[in-house]
């Protein structure tokens, strides 16, 4: 115990209720029709005594009128000077004439051999200032009776509960806070980063909270801008476990600080996962980000004062939690009943580690025991298993509590329902996948369109990456014929098992795109001119070998030509390539169609 503590909650020495008891017998109490003190009840006596060494704050109202004799504590409480002589040996409704009704239910009742509880009373009492402040109150009082269980006076306790109330109307406007927030978005942000750009584009609230431009972050800003906005403690930890996050294509959370244009400081959450492309690279992070400043503060909060104030955290929204220093529980607030459907008489401490997804638990058990071990800050993603059978993903924080020397003496912690955040990133990564595919694939014959094969086929030539490379460019013989006789729908048809085909011939790291109408183009990575003479000879045979069989039953006869060259990665252009590759094709046009033909590629 602190200093202040002890000096808190310390009572009156003797020396000091005698001198308290004298000077309250030289109070004139016939004027209020009492005796000498020194001639009141044994009873009412000894409870003024003790009322006298509680460092409570305590009444006792005599008689039927409720005279006041209030200990110090009690004088000190409604700001009453002890040497103003105008509270003690005065009728309480005189001493707080607004409540008159309050004192006369209680008076009554005490009377009739009852007691009153009441619970969160707001009184308005002088304050130091001469002003009057409103404060709240649990008010006890009980009759005291003499030896005959005659109706002597009314003993009160009164406990000032104002910063408890207080704190609850902080919380209830901070949860309505947050409902208007989710109601409108503000509450979750998204976020998307550009892997090969490092260009991020963000919703309004994400820029809010870091400190950045509206627009830029909707049309794209550099990534390092938002890492500038993380508080320095945190900026090297976030961006080091971010771009691990990106190197080993894994999901990615952290939690930090970030200091927005006002120059508050603000926590956050962030979420991410990986969009990974056709080669397993990373295209893009598509992230969500949690103001939870209000939630880790609050959890601080009830880490000071839970032992007096239970009830507080039952007015917020998340699972509220403590341990013991060694991990153990000791509480849950309803909320987690409320989840789990497990009434709070059935909980033994293995209850919640059974609840853990399996696959989960593993990982939430290490970081559980790294975090008890380091005292560290708990922080960790994981479903739990709902009331309904479901598993949904709670993020789960704890703050140790630490005592004066720095040990970890409790810790406290909250568990959010996470479960629409993280659907809803799944769902924006299907969409960017359907995206991509839509802009990188044919819709009809399912190869790479026409940009796409010419962006990947620069890539790889760009980066070196094999010492030859062969282009094909392949059309489809007498197709105006085809579409002429059969129609578009069976044109389309042939078009469709034409790229088959092809693609039959192929290896999986080859590339073929539809370059436009019936014509193709492949890049064959690695392939020399032999190689290639034997994919497009392949690709000739299995053409011819069998009519295409149409949907109305028809059979078509389809031939290709084809146009080949072969060059070196980094010495030949793509436009190069595909220019060769086209004259050659037209030389297979000429030369009487179904053959391939090929062309040298100029190195430098």
């Amino acid at each position: 115990m602190t200093e202040w503590e002890r000096e808190k909650f310390i009572g009156p020495t003797a020396e000091q209720v005698e001198c308290w008891l004298h000077a309250q017998s030289e109070l004139d109490w016939a004027r209020v029709g009492l005796p000498p003190l020194s001639d009141w009840d044994p009873a009412l006596l000894a409870v003024l005594r003790m009322s006298v060494y509680a460092p409570s704050p305590m009444l006792l109202l005599v008689g039927h009128e409720g005279i006041v004799i209030a200990n110090d504590a009690a004088r000190q409480l409604f700001a009453i000077k002890a040497s103003a002589g105008s509270f003690n040996g005065r009728a309480v409704a005189d001493v707080l004439p607004a409540y008159a009704p309050l004192w006369k239910l209680i008076l009554t009742r005490a009377q009739l051999g009852e007691t009153t509880a009441l619970r969160d009373e707001p009184i308005r009492t002088p304050a130091s200032d001469g002003d009057e402040q409103l404060r709240w109150f649990h008010l006890d009082f009980m009759p005291v009776l003499d030896s005959a269980n005659g109706f002597l006076g009314t003993l009160g306790m009164v406990c000032d509960v104002t910063d408890h109330i207080q704190r609850i109307h902080e919380l209830s406007d901070s949860e309505e806070r947050l409902r208007l927030a989710l109601d409108g978005s503000g509450m979750v942000g998204v976020w998307t980063l550009d892997v090969a750009s490092g260009l991020s584009t963000a919703d309004v609230n994400v820029a809010r909270a870091y400190g950045l431009s509206e627009e830029d972050c909707k049309n794209g800003i550099d990534d390092s801008l938002f890492f500038d906005a993380i508080h320095p403690d945190d900026r090297e930890r976030v961006q080091t476990a971010f771009e691990h996050a990106v190197v080993t294509r894994s999901s990615y959370q952290n939690k930090y600080r970030v200091i927005g244009r006002d120059g508050k400081t603000r926590w956050v959450i962030t979420s991410a996962k990986p969009s990974i492309d056709g080669y397993g690279e990373v295209m893009r992070m598509l992230g969500v980000v949690i103001d939870v400043t209000n939630q880790m503060e609050t959890a601080s909060a009830l880490a000071e004062s839970r032992f007096r104030f239970q009830t507080l955290t039952e007015a917020l929204p998340q699972i509220v939690w403590s341990c013991a220093a060694d991990g153990e529980h000791d509480y849950f607030s309803k909320r987690w009943s409320e989840f789990t459907g497990i009434a709070p008489e059935n909980i033994v401490e293995e209850t919640w580690k059974e609840l853990v997804f399996p696959d989960h638990w593993p990982t939430v058990s290490d970081v559980w025991d790294a975090a008890l071990r380091s005292g560290e800050p708990y922080d960790i993603d994981y479903r739990f298993r709902h009331h309904s059978g479901e598993y949904r993903w709670l993020r789960v924080m704890a703050l140790p509590i630490r005592d004066d020397d720095g040990k970890v003496i409790r810790w406290f912690g909250t568990s959010t329902d996470v479960h629409d955040a993280y659907l809803l990133a799944e769902q924006r990564e299907k969409l960017a996948d359907e995206l991509v595919k839509i802009a990188t694939v044919d819709h009809l014959t399912q190869v790479l369109t026409r940009r796409a094969f010419i962006d990947r086929a620069s890539e790889f030539l760009d980066a070196g990456a094999a010492a030859e490379v062969s282009m094909l460019m392949l059309d489809i013989d007498h197709f105006k014929s085809i579409n002429d006789t059969y129609g578009h729908a069976g044109g389309d048809c042939v078009l469709v098992y034409a790229a088959k085909r092809v693609q039959a011939c192929l290896k999986q790291h080859d590339l073929i795109g539809r370059l436009g109408g019936e014509e193709f183009a492949v890049l064959l990575p690695g392939c020399a001119v032999e190689q290639a003479h034997q994919v497009a000879h392949r690709i000739l045979h299995l053409m011819q070998r069998d009519p295409f069989k149409l949907e109305d039953g028809q059979q078509v006869s389809v031939t290709v030509s084809i146009g080949m060259t072969t060059g070196a990665a980094g010495a030949n252009s793509l436009d190069e390539l595909l220019m060769i590759a086209d004259q050659a094709l037209y030389g297979a046009k000429n030369g009487g169609r179904n053959r391939a033909v090929f062309s040298s590629a100029q190195t430098a």
